[in-house]
């Protein structure tokens, strides 16, 4: 039923990252219906952000393989000082390559710090149902 969950969200309607946050912030923790909700929320911001991710990795390779090329070309085409004028061909690009992997990074570390909330709403869950488990006994 959960992988269902899920799928019926990214059938229903394509959200956005703010939307998806909204969401989960609105589910209270209370309650093990709505705590599963979050996750199942989380979830989905959990692929959202692991495509973002992988765009990153994917934009800085492309620019760090322009850098390259570029490099390559001024240091063959340069008669005396080419590792100099290579250099001062690639500046701007190596600006952008820098950029790249800041944004490489954070989008890594968003997934990586999603994954951690979402591993300890699934622990909170699990005491949840132990505590609701331990109540409906007592109160037989």
């Amino acid at each position: 039923m959960y992988k269902k969950g899920v799928a019926a969200l990214s059938l229903q309607k394509q959200y956005t990252l703010g939307e998806l946050y909204s969401l989960a912030d609105q589910c209270s923790h209370d309650y093990p219906a709505t705590l599963a909700r979050k996750i199942e929320l989380l979830t989905e911001v959990q692929v959202i952000l692991g495509r973002k991710a992988a765009e990153a990795v994917r934009k800085y390779k492309r620019i760090y393989a322009e850098r390259k090329r570029v490099y390559a070309e001024a240091y063959i085409a340069a008669e005396n000082l080419r590792e100099q004028r290579a250099e001062l061909a690639v500046i701007k690009i190596r600006i952008q390559e820098a950029d790249a992997e800041a944004d490489k990074v954070r989008w890594s570390n968003a997934v990586e710090s999603n994954d951690q909330v979402i591993n300890s709403l699934k622990y909170s869950l699990k005491v949840l149902l132990a505590e609701f488990g331990n109540n409906a006994s007592a109160n037989r």
